[in-house]
């Protein structure tokens, strides 16, 4: 099994620093402190979205070449004693001084916790030194929860160490690590490198927004895991990582990029109607983004506005919240260029479909905007919590997302197996009761604020910040998005009206154009070839190609050579993509595939 985790990468923020920034809450009564935030730097790599290097070194001068060479980890991953002293060859070191000597504004600071350690590592926090900047990982779920539950370790982001688990072929298998760890307050899970069915793993956790982590003993299998989408890779080998990141010289996504249909597929029917969010489907999409209401005798139905007046016919200004499902169903949806004849649709018949399919669903918790009439007397999240427990086979096909602080309460009390992701500019819920989240939310260029509020309320990112002006995702939003992405959370959707998301940092896009993915490659083929000794020495092969529609096609790629002896070689491939947007401007973003075993003969 894999070693004891030591180093977590250190962050690329691309040139943006952010150490010395002041944490949101204040950092406490312990005899030292530190509340600065370790700065990201690039690994010079052509990922679209580069994975944070987590490093675990066996010495302090290990650490240190590490954080003073080109290609730095983000984090230093170490194991501790009951007394708080660092774990290394040749003895120990209290670890205040370790810190202070060789992590303090170099990296983030991660430790190994267990049963026998989290007590004195959370009286370590609260009366010893108070590190803001701090991950625990841990075997035991439980000693996350407890950190989680502490005032001052609800600051500390945690990971969920499975690489003692044998990962499954089957995606949803993983569905119960994904829910006892965000019941317990944590981001991230991590894996062992070396098992075949990481991508399937690391596929599936980034797509219910969690951060998958693997371990890694090689040079090859750090390539696997950057090449499965993981976006933490772990290894005891600074150089191993250092050069599996450089087999990705060519500007690309490691893995495809998840692509949610905005209200369901709305150029041929109806917003968030049963068809437009079947289509979902088949068009390709990998989630499908619906906005939640509930009506006055407790049907909870899919429909952006709290009136139905701009969705139907001839509405009359009738309110969800106000009305009676069956008076609500007299009205048709107001067919865009087909007449499908349907009415607003129930969440019921979406679970019913769509729990059978791979498609994840993007629950929008609007509800009458957070009205105290949804929230308290017709208690939308206890509806909604009934609902998904009549169908249990929809566990792990769906998370939440939302703008009002009481639907995130209310999951946290009610589901807190159900990621959240927060959506920017987030209201209060209830009506006329003062400031946004209790006046805590923060912008996404405080990252130690925006973590702290975030670990407050257990939720995710899910928004993007948008400079309106020039039509362009802001610059900040990329900038700080591998800061985030080290500390286990990912950067989730906007709404954009073409591909132009490829040129985006995002874990999951939300478009109002995802059947123009459709075609676009999703996957390459892993199966072993043979080539010649002169395709080989080209750098170029014809490779198997899954597009996100399910359609195959055979593309010329190119590939870097991962390992080879003799006449057997691992490579990886690549695919240069174009896509067209509405204006009619083409761009073009490239996809890696995963290690393919080669014979050249």
């Amino acid at each position: 099994m894999k070693k004891i985790l030591s180093v977590i990468a250190a962050i690329v923020l691309f040139g943006t620093g952010i150490a010395g920034m002041d944490i949101a809450e204040p950092v406490g009564a312990s005899t030292s402190s530190f509340s600065g935030y370790a700065s990201v730097k690039s690994l010079s790599s052509g990922l679209s979205i580069e994975p944070s290097l987590v490093l675990e070194p066996k010495t302090a001068d290990e650490l240190k070449a590490a954080t003073s060479a080109s290609v730095k980890p983000a984090t230093a991953l170490l194991t501790v004693d009951a007394e708080m002293n660092a774990v290394l060859e040749g003895g120990t070191e209290p670890l205040a001084r370790f810190f202070d000597s060789n992590v303090k504004n170099k990296a983030i600071l991660a430790v190994r916790i267990d049963q026998t350690t989290v007590d004195a590592f959370l009286g370590w926090l609260n009366n010893t030194y108070a590190i803001a900047d701090v991950i625990a990982v841990s075997k035991d779920v439980s000693v996350l929860a407890k950190i989680f539950a502490d005032e001052k370790g609800r600051l500390v982001n945690t990971v969920y160490d499975l690489t003692e688990e044998k990962l499954s072929a089957d995606r949803y298998a993983e569905w119960p690590h994904i829910a006892e760890a965000n019941k317990a307050g944590c981001n991230i899970l991590m894996y062992d490198g070396s098992d075949e069915n990481l991508p399937v793993a690391a596929e599936y956790v980034e797509a219910m927004t969690k951060v998958c982590w693997a371990y890694t003993e090689s040079k090859t299998e750090a390539v696997t895991a950057i090449a499965a989408g993981c976006y933490g890779i772990v290894s005891s080998s600074h150089a191993d990582m250092v050069d599996a990141i450089s087999v990705f010289s060519k500007p690309g996504f490691a893995r495809a990029q998840y692509i949610a249909a905005h209200r369901g597929i709305t150029k041929y029917a109806n917003e968030q109607s049963l068809t437009g969010i079947m289509a979902s489907y088949n068009e390709g999409a990998t989630h499908v983004e619906i906005d939640v209401q509930i009506t006055k005798d407790n049907v909870i139905v899919i429909c952006h506005d709290s009136s139905i007046t701009r969705v139907t016919k001839n509405a009359g200004g009738l309110n969800i919240a106000d009305a009676t499902s069956n008076a609500l169903f007299k009205f048709k949806l107001a067919d865009y260029s087909k007449r499908y004849n349907e009415t607003l649709a129930k969440l019921e018949d979406v679970i019913k479909v769509m729990q059978k399919t791979d498609v994840i669903l993007i629950v929008e918790l609007k509800f009458d905007n957070g009205s105290e009439k949804a929230v308290n007397q017709l208690k939308a999240i206890e509806t909604l919590k009934a609902l998904m427990e009549k169908y249990p086979g929809i566990a792990g096909h769906w998370y939440a997302i939302t703008f009002f602080a009481p639907y995130a309460e209310k999951m946290r009390e009610l589901l807190p197996e159900i990621p959240v992701g927060f959506l920017g500019a987030g209201a209060s819920g209830i009506e006329g009761t003062g400031p946004y989240w209790g006046g805590s939310w923060k912008s996404l260029s405080d990252i130690g604020g925006t973590i702290n509020f975030c670990r407050k309320y257990n939720i995710g990112l899910d928004e993007m910040t948008y400079d309106n002006e020039n039509d362009r995702m802001d610059p900040a939003t990329n900038n700080t998005a591998q800061g985030y992405l080290a500390r286990g959370y990912t950067l989730n959707t906007w709404t954009f009206e073409d591909c132009r998301h490829f040129d985006i940092k995002a874990n999951v896009a939300t478009t109002n154009a995802a059947e123009d993915c459709a075609m676009l490659v999703k996957t390459i083929s892993s199966e072993a070839v043979t080539m010649t000794a002169e395709e080989f020495a080209s750098g170029k092969f014809t490779f198997e190609c899954t597009a996100y529609n399910g359609w195959v096609t055979q593309e010329l790629c190119e590939f870097a050579v991962v390992e080879q002896s003799g006449t057997q070689a691992v490579v990886v491939p690549f695919l240069s993509q174009q896509y067209t947007a509405d204006t009619g401007d083409t761009g073009s973003f490239g996809l890696y595939g995963m290690p393919t075993r080669v014979t050249i003969g």
